[in-house]
């Protein structure tokens, strides 16, 4: 068995490529263990898929964050002969948080993950590309895509750029004209004349770095858990925005304007791309399509 290590040295706000090294390192007596750096956005994909595509049984453990894992995804995805472990050294790291039963310590811990066991969990897919957590729609994914704008102001910093940004959106960005289908039936909450404001498909809970936008998903249930706010007002929106990060906004059906439903299929429809939010990643989609892949791939647990 392969034990194979892709390190994002840009990943979180200090680069562990060397500390993380020697752990690795010192455990090669015991395992048949290799070290890849990547050298940019996208390098893991292909990296990973050199990886799996002969065949050979591997474990990959990503070192960085949720989107250097989404880029590993993309490359194993459909090999059967691997499984992913995270090491969460990124500046999110919400797919971790939705693994119950650990803490972030736990997966940083390099001889743990080495002996760690597997799991199968599910998948979302979104017109060829893949997300293990969260995929989003409208407002939020438009907070994160403005974020890396506002992360280059002097003196910002990434938390500050995420505030800013939310300001920003929430009157700009609140109102988006998009039909939605679920497991093929019209929702008449979400159609050209009643505009969405946030749209999520959640396999995991957390994303934007510890909003628990769908607090009852689970990793390998066969469902998504779909969560859905019509556009409204700047205070009704305020008046959701701290239950929504803390995960309490599900409870008691407080919110009319707010929707949760799980399903194996959602299908948008818009005049133009949508921006969608995999993991943390944004692409413009003509009509994404979200399909649930029941235990799809295999993830290792620390010991």
């Amino acid at each position: 068995m392969r034990h194979v290590f892709i390190i994002n040295p840009a990943a979180g706000k200090v680069n562990r490529t060397e500390e993380l090294t020697r752990q690795v390192q010192a455990l090669s007596d015991e395992y048949r263990v290799d070290i890849i750096i990547t050298e940019g956005v996208g390098d893991a994909v292909n990296k990973a898929r050199a990886v799996v595509e002969d065949g050979t049984p591997a474990r990959i453990y990503v070192c960085g964050g949720d989107g250097t894992a989404n880029e590993v995804l993309t490359g194993i995805a459909g090999y059967d002969n691997c499984a992913l472990g995270i090491i969460p050294i990124g500046s999110g790291n919400d797919f971790v948080r939705a693994i119950d039963g650990y803490k972030r310590e736990d997966f940083l811990d390099v001889r743990r993950m080495l002996a760690g066991k597997e799991r199968s969990i599910d998948l979302l897919e979104c017109n060829g590309r893949y997300s293990m957590n969260i995929l989003s729609i409208g407002f939020d994914a438009e907070v994160a895509k403005n974020m890396e704008r506002f992360k280059r102001w002097p003196l910002v910093s990434g938390s500050l750029a995420y505030k800013i940004s939310i300001l920003y959106c929430l009157f700009s960005e609140r109102r988006h004209p998009v039909r939605i289908q679920i497991d093929g039936e019209d929702f008449e909450k979400a159609t050209y004349e009643n505009t969405t404001m946030l749209a999520v498909a959640g396999n995991g809970k957390f994303y934007g770095g510890g909003i628990k936008a769908a607090p009852y998903a689970d990793l390998s249930d066969g469902f998504i858990d779909f969560i859905h706010v019509s556009t409204v007002s700047v205070p009704r929106v305020l008046s959701l925005l701290m239950k929504y990060t803390k995960g309490t906004h599900l409870e008691g059906n407080k919110y009319p304007f707010l929707t949760y439903k799980r399903c194996k299929k959602l299908k948008y429809f818009a005049e133009e791309p949508i921006i969608v939010n995999l993991d943390g990643e944004m692409y413009p989609v003509k009509d994404p399509e979200i399909n649930l892949l029941p235990n799809a791939l295999r993830i290792i647990e620390p010991a």
